[in-house]
């Protein structure tokens, strides 16, 4: 089956930074963290404070070889903590993303799309932790930093051959699961806490303008999608230009030796892609193609674009520390069906060739494609579901994962990477086995503000016996109903749900196909069983949200799914929630408990240099429903503040 267009081939190769896992917070503390709240009697917060920081310490540094549950008994154990965490932080999601020199290029030379508030550097990528002084805590000189912001990485596709691998940026798994706070005049970073800035829609943005920019669009035929060459020529001329000028500002260095080796390194990554530069080119227009496809059919809708009134929110944001993963990884299924080799790995008796059994092969394949593309936009999702990243802390009490417990334990880390990554081929399944046993074991970060221990005290008893015994509890696999927005629970079709469960179970196939372990097949017995370890059965009228167990719930304001309640005192007090307040602030409201809600952070809030990205949020969006959850609003103003008192130490 052929596709029209150059672009067809290079959409599913690319698809990747089009949806930032979501890899995505609610009320019982299951106590079977190693470190319990404290005996309110027994010690103070900052004894209490500490010791927990050094059990997070020693957790992440431990470097002791050990088992996990995915190690046959013939295989050498290889994973310890400590490489869990260089992969959480480090290691790309997947290996197609545009290749690294090529981006700093089109920064350069498409300042209109990329400088300025909606830059790269002002998405809520903050600078990497060693880009701070650490005497002073401020920001180094640029030319000392990293030349990518914090959460953007690079890896070369081991598909294509040495001489010719580039190095591509992408995504880790810390982008979106590493949070910020500043206290005392200094940004701290939260491993396994959401990222509360990111952007990942506002970058996918940034590469959708640049794609259409590298469109010939005087073409003489306008069925067909045509290079400007006029645009390459210009990205050609930036590289050689500052490959000859400065070869050592592609990649940087803190020594002279280290800038002189960047230098020569750039000038191999800076030939190999010049060597290819109209195909790196096509795949910037491929992204711009693909992004139409997912992001923007699902959100057209002319029917559904106006619903009571409400708006629908923007496809690119902002929406900082949100993202509508499920809602826009739908379109993976569109682009995928056109392959033939997608669809012939599935069964004969699968649902996607229903009423085509009796046709050859190939022609089952080309129809049932057909079919499944061209009637996308029935299937597709058009609920805006904008959801909060969520935390990691402790991720074994949480049962099944994401906000509606839409897949099992085993398959939340693969399923991250494939709906960010896109081609099953491209994802780097490796890294993917090691972040399970991480997150598992991973202790929360403690409150880093001060705690009144005694009130604490009083609010546990209330807390245990109206939350923690109701429905917050570990390994709690229902959902439930309680008046919030439904959307993020409903967006989720039989369709999308088979597409996408069988571009997993490809991903890992291909994995093992290729020698790698079969770790990231679930062994439930049945092909059918496995499908539901993948991605649970859509539930209809049934949906609802996990309660999830509330380790380190102080830094996952704002709060519900969709994190329209900016503190713990909103969430508890229910009619004074407000309509609109700002996201993006990592300063926070030690009263309320929550980052700063009430007034945006000044350009230089948190020094010179550093990356601030804020957004109001707005609650009559479509999506953006601040109702439901209303736990508390019987209690008195001295129970909820002792109940918040409590929660801090959680």
């Amino acid at each position: 089956m052929k596709n029209p267009g150059f672009f067809t081939s290079t959409m599913i190769r690319c698809a990747m930074t089009l949806f930032i896992l979501a890899a995505l917070i609610s009320c019982k503390d299951s106590q079977k963290g190693d470190v319990q709240p404290p005996d309110q009697q027994a010690r103070s917060w900052e004894e209490e404070r500490a010791q927990r920081e050094q059990q997070q310490a020693a957790y992440l540094s431990d470097a002791a070889i050990k088992r996990i549950a995915t190690d046959s008994e013939a295989r050498t154990p290889w994973y310890s903590n400590r490489l869990g965490r260089e992969w959480f932080n480090t290691r790309p999601l997947a290996f197609n993303g545009v290749p690294y020199v090529l981006l700093r290029a089109v920064i350069e030379v498409y300042p209109d799309i990329w400088k300025g508030q909606g830059s790269l550097g002002n998405l809520g990528f903050g600078p990497h932790p060693d880009d701070y002084d650490p005497e002073s805590g401020k920001l180094l000189p640029p030319e000392q930093r990293y030349p990518l912001p914090y959460g953007l990485f690079t890896a070369q596709d081991p598909a294509v051959p040495e001489d010719k691998r580039t190095d591509n940026v992408f995504f880790s798994c810390g982008a979106c699961h590493t949070g910020r706070i500043y206290v005392k005049d200094r940004i701290r970073h939260l491993i396994g806490a959401p990222n509360t800035e990111i952007e990942s829609s506002g970058y996918v943005g940034l590469l959708y303008d640049t794609g259409k920019k590298l469109i010939k669009v005087d073409s003489p035929d306008p069925s067909k999608i045509q290079v400007n060459f006029d645009q390459v020529a210009r990205i050609a001329a930036f590289l050689n230009n500052r490959i000859e000028t400065d070869p050592a500002w592609f990649y940087g260095g803190k020594t002279p030796e280290e800038r002189l080796a960047s230098a020569e390194y750039a000038k191999v990554q800076v030939a190999r892609v010049l060597g290819n530069l109209e195909e790196a080119v096509k795949f910037l227009i491929g992204l711009a193609k693909t992004t139409e496809l997912m992001y923007l059919a699902q959100a057209s809708n002319p029917i559904d674009a106006d619903k009571a009134g409400q708006k629908a929110p923007s496809a690119f944001g902002p929406t900082p520390g949100r993202m509508d993963a499920f809602g826009t990884a739908t379109g993976l299924v569109a682009v995928h069906a056109r392959r033939d080799s997608y669809l012939a790995r599935l069964p004969d008796d699968h649902p996607f060739f229903a009423g085509l059994e009796n046709l050859p092969r190939e022609e089952r394949l080309q129809k049932a494609g057909e079919r499944l593309f061209n009637t996308a936009y029935e299937w597709m999702s058009h609920l805006p579901g904008i959801s909060d990243i969520k935390s990691l802390w402790y991720s074994r009490d949480h049962g099944l994962a994401n906000w509606d417990a839409n897949q099992a334990a085993e398959a939340r880390v693969l399923a991250s990477g494939v709906s960010s990554g896109g081609d099953p081929s491209k994802v780097n399944v490796r890294i993917h086995e090691a972040m399970n046993p991480f997150i598992d074991d991973l202790p929360p970060s403690p409150y880093p503000f001060s705690v009144d221990l005694d009130l604490a005290a009083k609010g546990k008893p209330l807390f245990e016996q109206q939350c923690a015994s109701a429905c917050h509890y570990a390994q709690n696999k229902k959902v439930y109903n309680v008046g919030t927005d439904m959307n993020r629970a409903m967006q989720i079709t039989p369709t999308a749900r088979l597409g996408l469960l069988e571009l997993i179970r490809e991903t890992c196939e291909l994995y093992v196909e290729r020698g790698g372990s079969d770790w990231c097949r679930p062994k439930r017995g049945s092909r059918a069983a496995d499908d539901e370890a993948y991605f649970v059965t859509p539930r209809g009228e049934a949906s609802g949200y996990k309660p999830d167990v509330l380790h380190g719930i102080w830094a996952q304001a704002p709060y519900l799914h969709n994190g329209s309640v900016p503190t713990l005192w909103h969430l508890l007090r229910p009619a004074e929630r407000p309509v609109k307040f700002i996201r993006g602030n990592i300063k926070y409201d030690e009263a309320k408990i929550g980052f700063v809600w009430d007034k945006a952070p000044a350009l230089d809030e948190y020094g010179p240099g550093d990356a601030v990205h804020f957004a109001e949020h707005d609650t009559t969006v479509r999506g953006n429903s601040n109702a439901g959850h209303t736990y508390g609003s019987e209690w008195t103003d001295e129970q909820v503040w002792a109940v918040i008192e409590y929660m801090k130490t959680l």
